[in-house]
């Protein structure tokens, strides 16, 4: 849990509960963000059951964690986690991987590719756009014309633009570290350039200043930790590109309004979701069960398809906003969609269930060989897992089924090329000594 050697798990504690969550759980309660969140509307019963929620969310998870732990045969990640830190960083299939680096390069091309795909499928700019004078306003509703209107092919942009890019950049960062190649540092350096391109696409605040601040993971990773000063740095950058981002997306120009802007959306921002979940389900919406799997799933099974919690809360909470196409979904801790759409019962085993989750991936990694690939997925796992999200990510994840799948056909068509030239050569060698 040190600061210094952050990682998952810890990433999760401070970031996500304690920050987003637990924080915001005690100025509810007490009445003393109604002004700031205009949670005036919320009744009584909803905030008490919001706020027992995350309490129960700050116990039951570390239990699911724990118990996956002994069934590892440990009893916590610390030693497993030092070990691996502290382990060099090494190859996948062969000294030099050049197995491995010729379908990463062509990975990296294809994702390059979709980048300039998803901003010529858009009808408008949004780099262009931001620098011609729109106001916050109009610039709201570019945001939701660019994520819900887009004209492209979706699996592209979210797929292989905004989830394999900036993975592929860990990787080019981490073998650049092993090797200190030029050429893998030239490589890195474009992956991190396209990679800011993508997230700034949809013109939201923190990707880019998340991007950022996941090299500080990729570091710990990679040296086994940091210094606190270059921790102040990495925290330091990161508030100055989200102060730029208010500036530039919000049209803020008053640091005063910036940094009480940022507090808010901060501390109670993020939170509020949980509460409008108990305010809403049952009472104006019926509970939404598995209509909010995603969407091939539904439809495959036959089920009724439903919008998700989060835009469900903003369409009852903000109609007017919504229809103008200024507000998209109100995201909260993920038992804000365990509850919308499965009530008691998903409060009670959502966050079991997601400590159990989150360990047996975390484990998995920390088990394994400590390659480029595997830091890098590690990297985007860490930042991404969707704690802050919806529940249903959790049951199906499909940006992560896509890495894996990406990578460990890499994999294969590694050891499959490795094989062929080892057989080429020793039928080689064979006909020599015949001859």
């Amino acid at each position: 849990m040190k600061i210094t050697q952050i990682n998952m798990v810890s990433w999760i504690f401070y970031f996500h509960l304690v920050l987003f969550s637990f924080i915001a759980s005690v100025l509810i309660i007490n009445g003393w963000a109604d002004k700031q969140t205009a949670l005036l509307d919320i009744g009584e019963e909803a905030r008490l059951h919001g706020w027992l929620s995350v309490q129960y969310t700050m116990l039951a998870m570390p239990l699911g964690m724990l118990f996956i732990n002994y069934l590892y045969g440990y009893k916590s990640n610390s030693k497993l986690f030092l070990s691996y830190i502290n382990s060099p960083v090494t190859t996948l299939a062969s000294k030099k991987d050049s197995f491995v680096q010729y379908p990463l390069y062509i990975l990296s091309l294809i994702s390059l590719l979709s980048v300039v795909y998803t901003f010529m499928s858009s009808h408008r700019n949004p780099i262009v756009e931001i620098f011609q004078g729109l106001d916050a306003t109009s610039i709201r509703v570019l945001r939701q014309e660019l994520t819900v209107e887009f004209a492209g092919i979706n699996i592209i942009k979210n797929c292989f633009g905004v989830a394999l890019t900036p993975t592929l950049s860990y990787v080019a960062f981490a073998y650049w570290r092993l090797t200190k190649l030029r050429e893998h540092f030239i490589w890195f350096l474009i992956m991190f350039v396209f990679s800011i391109f993508i997230l700034i696409f949809n013109l939201a605040k923190s990707p880019v200043a998340m991007f950022v601040l996941s090299f500080l993971f990729l570091n710990v990773l990679i040296s086994g930790g940091i210094k606190k000063k270059t921790l102040f740095l990495y925290i330091g950058g990161t508030l100055i590109l989200i102060v730029v981002a208010y500036i530039f997306v919000r049209r803020m120009t008053n640091f005063e309004d910036i940094f009480s802007a940022m507090g808010i959306r901060i501390l109670l921002g993020q939170a509020i979701g949980t509460y409008y979940s108990f305010e809403y389900f049952p009472n104006q919406h019926d509970f939404l069960g598995l209509s909010s799997f995603p969407l091939p799933f539904s439809s495959a099974l036959g089920m009724d398809v439903s919008d998700g919690v989060a835009r469900i809360i903003m369409i009852i909470r903000h109609p007017v906003a919504v229809r103008a196409g200024v507000a998209g979904i109100m995201n909260s801790l993920f038992i804000q969609d365990a509850w919308g759409c499965f009530g008691f019962w998903g409060v009670i085993i959502a966050p079991i269930y997601v400590g159990m989750y989150v360990q047996i991936i975390y484990m998995f990694f920390l088990k394994s060989k400590k390659t480029p690939i595997m830091l890098g997925l590690l990297t985007y796992f860490s930042l991404k897992m969707p704690i802050s999200s919806n529940f249903m990510n959790f049951l199906f994840n499909r940006y992560f089924v896509f890495l894996v799948f990406i990578f460990v056909s890499v994999y294969v068509v590694a050891l499959f090329f490795k094989g062929f030239k080892k057989n080429m050569h020793e039928s080689d060698v064979s006909l020599s000594n015949s001859a």
